[in-house]
């Protein structure tokens, strides 16, 4: 094997990531040599887990390296925000935008999807990395926004508790776009995405404990599409 290019050490975790983030999303972890691993990055096994000892290391950084990639400064912009109904809806339609793109694109933008799903045949170890930073960044700030509009008498706790509302709207919105990931949807939805990420985002908020005259009040899919949301 040839020499590798000297990179910084951030500069080869980076790449590292990059090249073998897509063996994982076609094979899975228990699928993918070691050697497959090194090869695709173009480095020795020594090296490869020089930068990345455990599992859960590469994980996260595969996970890290997604994020980044995803514009996280509208993200950030988002959960700086007062907690409001205004914000929960903002949130929530940003949540489902990003999955129906990462749903409608055949390459890099599919792979977080693709990871999810053969995580889940496998040891579930990358979807819990994912769950868990899910409740640390949007559900979080989407809790904190239910139980303001629940002072503001726009939204009830009912027996589905604030935060498991959270992780039901996240499953709801991610299992629907996977319907997409094959080209043509298992499911024989009739609207356009654009119009079914509207009825999902209504679905989730309405689920969630949100009133419906709130979401008729504060839910503009028109507008936010114009905003780039």
């Amino acid at each position: 094997m040839a020499n590798p290019k000297k990179l910084s050490g951030a500069e080869r975790k980076t790449a590292i990531v990059r090249a073998v983030r897509h063996l994982f999303a076609m094979k899975g972890f228990a699928g993918t040599t070691t050697r497959e691993l090194a090869d695709a990055a173009g480095v020795s096994e020594a090296l490869l887990y020089r930068h990345f000892p455990t599992k859960e290391d590469l994980y996260v950084a595969i996970h890290q390296s997604l994020i980044e990639e995803r514009n996280p400064q509208q993200l950030k912009q988002l959960t700086a925000l007062e907690p409001s109904t205004t914000t929960l809806v903002l949130l929530v339609h940003f949540l489902v935008v990003i999955l129906a793109r990462d749903a409608s694109d055949p390459g890099e933008g599919s792979i977080p999807m693709r990871l999810i799903l053969r995580s889940l045949t496998e040891d579930g170890e990358f979807s819990q990395i994912i769950g868990r930073q899910l409740t640390c960044d949007w559900a979080a700030k989407v809790e904190e926004c239910l139980h303001a509009a629940a002072k503001a008498g726009e939204a009830i706790e009912q027996r589905v508790p604030f935060n498991v509302g959270c992780q039901f709207a996240f499953h709801l919105a991610s299992m629907v776009m996977m319907q997409f990931l094959p080209g043509i949807p298992m499911a024989a939805y009739l609207d356009p995405k654009s119009e079914l990420v509207g009825k999902i985002v209504w679905f989730a908020l309405r689920g969630m404990g949100l009133h419906e005259d709130a979401i008729e009040r504060y839910y503009k899919p028109e507008t936010l599409m114009v905003l780039g949301l």
